[in-house]
């Protein structure tokens, strides 16, 4: 049970460095409350993870040997992040909204859009759980999705004078996805 636990924390913190950085973006911009950043959050985070175990289910009887390929979505992901990045890309400025049910939901669609690559890394390894070790790894996960928002939270009001660093968008983010996705693939291809 020890390297499932070591491969889920791993795969948790590298799928959701990006997820950090905009829950970050979030809490620096003043038009969005803690609890609205909180709470959107946690609708995107918890719809992608009952996509991954849904879609583990789905794919465990239908194409449990061809799991591996979603890997390519997150490759693809990353890959596409290092080419179209823009530098000048203001993502409070560009999502802000005055009503609060608009910001929870435009919070909860970003991380929903976030959960892409998660999914995608999630299924394949959901899928070498038995159940009893995926309650635990879902029940980590959803303490870990409180633990992002927090982390995020505190550097926000630490750095709120400094905008996100330009590295974190450009380069950080599309490195995780690329890492996952050629993650994926490798555990998938080696299973073979």
């Amino acid at each position: 049970m020890e390297a499932p636990l070591v491969v889920a924390v791993w795969l948790f913190a590298v799928t959701h460095v990006d997820t950090l950085a905009v829950l970050v973006a979030f809490c620096t911009d003043e038009e969005y409350h803690t609890v609205d950043v909180f709470v959107g959050h946690y609708l995107g985070f918890a719809a992608g993870l009952i996509a991954a175990i849904l879609g583990a289910f789905l794919v465990a009887d239908v194409l449990r040997e061809w799991a591996f390929l979603l890997g390519i979505l997150p490759l693809a992901l990353g890959l596409w992040g290092f080419v179209r990045r823009s530098p000048d890309a203001d993502i409070p400025e560009l999502l802000a909204t005055p009503d609060r049910l608009e910001r929870v939901g435009i919070v909860a669609m970003a991380g929903l859009g976030l959960s892409g690559e998660n999914v995608a890394a999630y299924v394949p390894f959901f899928l070498t759980l038995e159940r009893g070790e995926l309650g635990l790894i879902v029940a980590m996960y959803a303490a870990g999705g409180f633990v992002v928002f927090i982390v995020a939270l505190v550097i926000a009001r630490r750095t709120a004078a400094m905008a996100t660093p330009e590295w974190v968008d450009r380069f950080l983010v599309p490195a995780m996805l690329v890492l996952v996705g050629l993650y994926v693939l490798a555990a998938g291809w080696l299973a073979i």
